[in-house]
């Protein structure tokens, strides 16, 4: 069954049956202090005993980009009703929970795939014979001789007899001659040092180390590629633009994404929903009486220090 709201007259009954009073004197009293709260609160603050402040701020004049026309727009000085719940309320109503903000490991960067030399090409230069070792997305790219200047074009496979692909040794010549049995295979003169056996061909590993000295590496920089961090980093993308405000329960003040202007959140330092406003509120770090000042400004690292960023939620 859905609660019935809890609204004025509900309030008047209740307080009328707990202070032995009638409701006609319980209405009085409650519509005297509304009078008295927005009396004081415009001339020099009033709190609600256990429950609120009201007090009244000015705002100055700035000037706002409206995001979704695009419009400039002038909004004028003015003066604004606050109201700050008391930490007696906040905690009574909506204590803060254990664990609220856990700090996430950072994640690793992503390895970058078009430097991986694993699959690298091998092959000379036609000009001077220079080993060179490329990486296998420069495949067909032009390129110069870090040795001799000379026009390159990497190919598609590594050349035979370069670090990545050695030259396989020709097979043992087999005499025409028929094997001999046992018995007839001559005994080795006494006296005479033993044969040496014949060498294995060089193992991989070695061959490529021996010829590891003799290798030319060149990136993809020196290609004219742009490493994958700097092609996707934020140098090459447009600042994302921030607002900042201050949480309407517990003052904090948070930054967001601009994106999520209009969308609902919740406060990360009282978990209080709320919703991301369009503009900064002034005196935050995004605010309109901060933009003139530089980074280093004492002011904007103050704020800075004191403003908690959310992000956009994996389902938005």
């Amino acid at each position: 069954m859905k609660k019935k709201a809890y609204n004025k007259a509900t309030l008047i009954r209740e307080l009328a049956f707990s202070a032995g009073i009638t409701q006609k004197k319980a209405r009085f009293v409650l519509e005297a202090l509304t009078h008295i709260a927005y009396r004081e609160a415009a001339d020099d603050g009033f709190t609600i005993p256990g429950i609120c402040r009201l007090d009244v701020i000015q705002r100055k004049s700035r000037r706002m980009k409206n995001p979704q026309t695009g419009e400039t727009i002038l909004i004028a000085e003015h003066h604004a009703l606050r109201v700050r719940v008391l930490k007696a309320a906040r905690n009574a109503v909506t204590p803060p929970p254990d664990n609220l903000v856990t700090v996430l490991p950072q994640e690793a960067p992503a390895p970058a795939e078009l430097e991986d030399f694993s699959n690298a090409i091998s092959f000379r230069c036609k000009k001077c014979g220079q080993e060179i070792e490329a990486p296998h997305a420069a495949i067909g790219v032009e390129a110069q001789c870090p040795a001799c200047g000379a026009s390159i074009t990497v190919p598609a496979e590594s050349e035979a007899g370069t670090l990545h692909r050695p030259a396989v040794p020709p097979p043992p010549a087999q005499a025409d001659t028929p094997a001999l049995p046992p018995a007839a295979v001559p005994a080795a003169v006494p006296g005479t040092p033993p044969a040496a056996p014949e060498p294995a061909p060089a193992s991989g590993f070695a061959e490529q180390k021996a010829r590891g000295g003799q290798t030319i590496r060149i990136d993809l920089a020196a290609l004219g590629f742009a490493a994958p961090e700097e092609a996707a980093g934020p140098q090459t993308l447009p600042p994302k633009r921030m607002l900042s405000f201050f949480c309407k329960n517990c003052r904090q003040e948070i930054e967001a994404p601009a994106d999520m202007a209009g969308t609902s959140s919740e406060c990360p330092s009282c978990g209080v929903s709320f919703e991301v406003p369009f503009f900064s509120d002034p005196g935050t770090l995004h605010g309109s009486d901060l933009d003139n000042k530089a980074p280093g400004d004492p002011d904007v690292k103050d704020a800075r220090a004191r403003t908690i960023r959310i992000e956009v939620p994996d389902d938005f």
